[in-house]
């Protein structure tokens, strides 16, 4: 096609789309908007253009210097597009034939000052040859493929538009249409779903989203405002994913700080640091933070202002971490969730991000947040090795539950794997006669009997079930120097509400971020996820905490566990003959057993501070929650209850927080002399510790009778001085009726 286009005085006819296809092309436009004009013609037309290269007489120029240069040195050229070749500069022509019309000798050439060529969105697509196995389900980074894919848009059409511009005109273009359109009809019913959407709807879209509507909200809005347009337009058909799309990348603007996804998480770090955060990210000796935030190495965590206020009260502690949040391979978030005894749901209190799924991350994490204060009495945990590891290491005295729930899962799909038939039981009635012992060793509170329990349990099966008493004795009896069993049984547990011996506070809070927050996109990067966690998830769960804790709305799992008892205590009242109350003390009180009390029960609640804490029935004494009973005394006596008392001050430690939620007696902190006591202890429990674990990993190379006749009574005399420290502890402590109230 040559560049020595012919511009006639008067404007070519429009060129017909198709036979039987009423809308037409434009032939020219002005230069400003014809761009605009170009992406307008999907509507009018149904063509979409995409643009592909671009002639100007700068690029010729450079052409043609380069030919020279490479001729002077004798270089072969080869000239791919002959059509460049030919702008020629003489005004004056003999002839020539322009789409089968004959130009007049005296009609002047037109000179091109540039070019755009523009080709169909269905044009052939390169094709790349690989190795690889198209029929092999999973690639070698062992990700599953797709093997059901929507037809490519991709079909070889051969349609092409050409803009030009002239020199003697420089304010208008011309558009010249080249081939036919191949394998598919534009403006056809078939032919809408490779269209994409107009950029007014992609506008209107990015529109509604800024005004903070989400994306089914926004997707609903505009499918009713569209549905008058006819159905072979694109804009027509919106959908969710349509929305969702344009809300990624708007979300991912609002983020990133830079291009590069850790310089850009590098200085979100520090400006939330400047904003009072605890920042920690993962860095040897003279290295530099960005030398370490790579996508092949990273770890960094966080905890905000509101969530560092959380850690006088962060006794129990949830653990776990959850993969596919972000687009790195390897990548998990570590997260730490409490019970928030006010709200009886569950909250984050801190984040760690980490590629590194090792110990070495959590052991300086775990520094990090006991250097400004954390300091829990017990974790619950998956079955994970480095994040036992590294609690060990951080904080000696604290207790160690494996979720409940993941162990007897792991007990029972065992059992139906290893458990086989025995003398006098078929296979199902060996299998359904281990499993009642089983669930009586983890949840059995007195240590003695416990460990009676588990002797008597290896003696009866070691026989009849060698395969399956050898994998409980190496996981759960013999592993961490022979204290397993402490990692799982409810005896060596501190007692607390029921729920966080299992991990379902921080699943649960996990589900909720993927679900809600992240879609189940696994794509995302870093900067969105610390972004999403720092403003989305920050305001809702503060929110949610405050409504909780004042009872507005729908019931949350802790207001409908108090009601379920409370309706109870209000039923027992209405009863013709209900159940006496005695009051003992100032403090205490003494409560008949409810219906059907033949034996004359009676029952001991005490209250504290005007708070009911505790009471002597078997409820309490299994769950740790109130009963119906100290309900009950709280309908007799108004002065008294059994709900945690508000505080109207602000717990978020923002002056634009959400109003404070917590029970004055479950957050009160421990007096100075206990303090000091207790510090104290864990300073001798980690020496002891420490002695233990050198005598268990080395061996004696001297065999002195003497150094160890005298070590062994060091030892014994502190043995001893322990033992009468004890005898005097019991004289100034004594351990609150509910350590659910007291400690969670």
């Amino acid at each position: 096609m040559s560049n020595n286009q012919t511009r006639l005085a008067s404007s070519p006819n429009p060129t017909i789309l198709s036979q039987g296809t009423n809308q037409a092309r434009l032939t020219e436009c002005s230069v400003h908007n014809y761009k605009e004009v170009i992406k307008q013609q999907q509507q009018l037309t149904g063509e979409s253009w995409v643009y592909k290269d671009k002639y100007s007489i700068k690029k010729k120029h450079d052409q043609l210097t380069s030919r020279k240069e490479k001729n002077s040195q004798g270089q072969e050229v080869i000239v791919l597009d002959s059509s460049l070749d030919n702008d020629s500069h003489d005004i004056n022509v003999d002839s020539n034939e322009i789409d089968g019309q004959h130009r007049n000798k005296r009609q002047r050439k037109a000179k091109i000052a540039w070019k755009i060529r523009y080709a169909c969105h269905r044009k052939a697509r390169k094709q790349v040859l690989t190795d690889l196995n198209e029929d092999d389900e999973y690639d070698e980074d062992g990700i599953k493929r797709r093997p059901i894919q929507k037809r490519s848009k991709h079909v070889g059409c051969k349609a092409n538009l050409m803009v030009y511009c002239y020199e003697e005109d420089e304010e208008k273009v011309y558009f010249q249409y080249v081939n036919e359109h191949t394998l598919h009809i534009p403006g056809s019913i078939e032919d809408v779903q490779f269209l994409p959407m107009s950029n007014a709807l992609h506008e209107q879209i990015l529109e509604e989203l800024r005004k903070g509507y989400n994306v089914r909200d926004v997707r609903q809005y505009l499918q009713r405002e569209y549905n008058v347009h006819p159905n072979t337009t694109r804009d027509a058909h919106i959908n969710t994913i349509d929305v969702y799309n344009i809300f990624v990348k708007y979300r991912q603007e609002l983020c990133s700080r830079h291009t590069n996804d850790f310089k850009s998480i590098e200085k979100r770090l520090t400006e939330l640091q400047q904003n009072g955060y605890h920042v920690w990210i993962d860095t040897s000796e003279g290295q530099e933070p960005q030398q370490r935030l790579t996508s092949n190495d990273f770890a960094f965590g966080f905890a905000a202002p509101w969530q560092i206020n959380y850690f006088d009260q962060a006794r129990f502690i949830s653990l776990d971490a959850t993969h596919d949040v972000s687009k790195y391979k390897d990548s998990v978030l570590y997260t730490m969730v409490i019970r928030d005894s006010v709200a009886g749901r569950g909250v984050p209190i801190t984040y760690l991000f980490t590629n590194d799924l090792s110990s070495r991350p959590l052991l300086g994490w775990f520094r990090s947040l006991s250097s400004i204060g954390l300091n829990p009495q017990r974790f619950t945990i998956d079955r994970s090795l480095p994040e036992d590891n590294a609690i060990i290491h951080v904080w000696p005295s604290c207790s160690i539950q494996h979720c409940v729930w993941h162990v007897m899962r792991a007990w029972m799909q065992n059992v139906q794997s290893k458990v086989h038939g025995s003398i006098g039981r078929t296979p199902a009635q060996a299998k359904a006669h281990i499993r009642p012992h089983l669930k009586a060793l983890m949840y059995e509170r007195n240590r003695e009997q416990f460990h009676n329990r588990l002797n008597t349990f290896l003696a009866e099966f070691l026989h009849s079930q060698p395969e399956f008493i050898s994998y409980f004795k190496t996981y759960y009896i013999d592993m961490w120097d022979g204290k397993a069993c402490e990692r799982w049984n409810a005896s060596y547990q501190p007692e607390v509400f029921h729920a966080m011996q299992t991990n379902n506070f921080v699943e649960s809070w996990h589900n909720q971020l993927k679900t809600c927050y992240l879609k189940r996109k696994r794509t995302h990067r870093l900067d969105v996820l610390v972004e999403v966690l720092v403003e989305e998830v920050a305001f809702d769960i503060k929110q949610e905490v405050s409504r909780l804790s004042v009872n507005v709305g729908r019931m949350g799992a802790l207001e409908r566990r108090f009601r379920v008892n409370e309706i109870k205590a209000e039923k027992e009242k209405r009863m013709p003959s209900p159940s006496t109350i005695i009051r003992l003390l100032d403090e205490e009180y003494s409560v008949e057993s409810f219906a059907n009390n033949t034996n004359n029960t009676a029952y001991n609640i005490k209250t504290q501070n005007s708070q009911i804490i505790s009471c002597t029935c078997p409820y309490f004494q299994q769950h740790f929650f109130p009963c119906k009973h100290m309900f009950y005394i709280e309908l007799h006596d108004p002065s008294v209850t059994v709900r945690p008392q508000i505080n109207t001050q602000h717990t978020w430690g923002e002056p634009s927080s959400t109003t404070a939620t917590t029970i004055q007696q479950e957050h009160q902190p421990q007096n100075g002399s206990k303090q000091q006591l207790s510090d104290a202890i864990n300073k001798l429990a980690s020496k002891t510790r420490d002695l233990k674990r050198r005598i268990d990993r080395t061996m004696i190379n001297n065999n002195n009778e003497e150094n160890i006749i005298a070590l062994l009574q060091q030892i014994n005399n502190m043995t001893a001085n322990v033992t009468d420290l004890s005898s005097n502890l019991d004289n100034i402590l004594s351990l609150p009726p509910n350590t659910n109230f007291d400690t969670q």
